[in-house]
């Protein structure tokens, strides 16, 4: 089996940090390692050494710079990567190494469910996002690669340059369609997160939606995305 790295980028989350702490401590693979890329002037990076993360001072701009510099601290064959707000399943890490024991696989990633916003707001983001944008996107193959919630072999990491230093959005998504060169993208139905609704809430259903369809159609089809990215805190 893989060391498997997990990247989580940092930022004033003291507020929304431990459900991702708690779920991460729990997981049933324990051959893992947790890398805070952090650019907070709260509590968080004592939260993270207090939970045995390795915290990592973030010193560019941008979350496709700052995975990357949280990428170069990491010791592991595969690297996933999950967001602070966020709660991986406790089989996540289980379901990462797994998946790359097929020697083919480059990249993996699963659903993204919301842990909060109230029952209906869960229901039908679990159906739009995870059955009918994701199916939408493999059968064009154009994955939706969420930083939420991936796994990529180092190697292939390496192999592909890394994160493109120019992109304030859709760094994810292009990091998987890059990938795909490679070697296979797997979408694993059973490697889960559950993450904060705070983002469609505070920006309003029709306005997210439309920001991250327009944006997957823009890095897709001509390389570029949004440079339009503000901080929910």
């Amino acid at each position: 089996m893989f060391k498997v790295s997990v990247v989580v980028p940092t930022m004033n989350e003291e507020k929304y940090l431990q459900p991702c702490i708690d779920a991460l401590q729990a997981q049933s693979y324990k051959d893992f390692e947790v890398v805070a890329i952090d650019a907070s002037s709260d509590g968080t990076p004592q939260l993270c050494q207090d939970a045995g993360w390795k915290v990592v001072k973030q010193v560019s701009k941008g979350i496709a710079l700052a995975r990357a510099e949280g990428f170069a601290a990491t010791s592991g064959e595969i690297i996933a990567c999950t967001d602070a707000d966020t709660a991986p399943s406790r089989e996540w890490a289980e379901r990462i190494a797994k998946v790359f024991e097929n020697d083919k696989v480059v990249c993996a990633y699963g659903p993204v469910y919301l842990r909060d916003g109230g029952p209906v707001l869960r229901g039908l983001a679990a159906f739009f996002y995870n059955t009918i944008f994701l199916n939408f996107c493999r059968i064009l193959r154009r994955d939706n690669v969420s930083g939420q919630n991936f796994a990529i072999r180092k190697s292939a990491y390496d192999a592909v340059g890394g994160f493109r230093a120019g992109l304030v959005t859709a760094e994810d998504v292009d990091l998987g369609l890059r990938v795909r060169k490679l070697g296979k993208v797997v979408y694993d139905k059973k490697m889960s997160v559950a993450t904060s609704a705070r983002r469609i809430l505070a920006e309003g259903v029709w306005h997210f939606l439309g920001h991250n369809i327009l944006n997957y159609l823009r890095i897709t089809l001509t390389g570029k995305a949004s440079q339009n990215f503000k901080p929910i805190r």
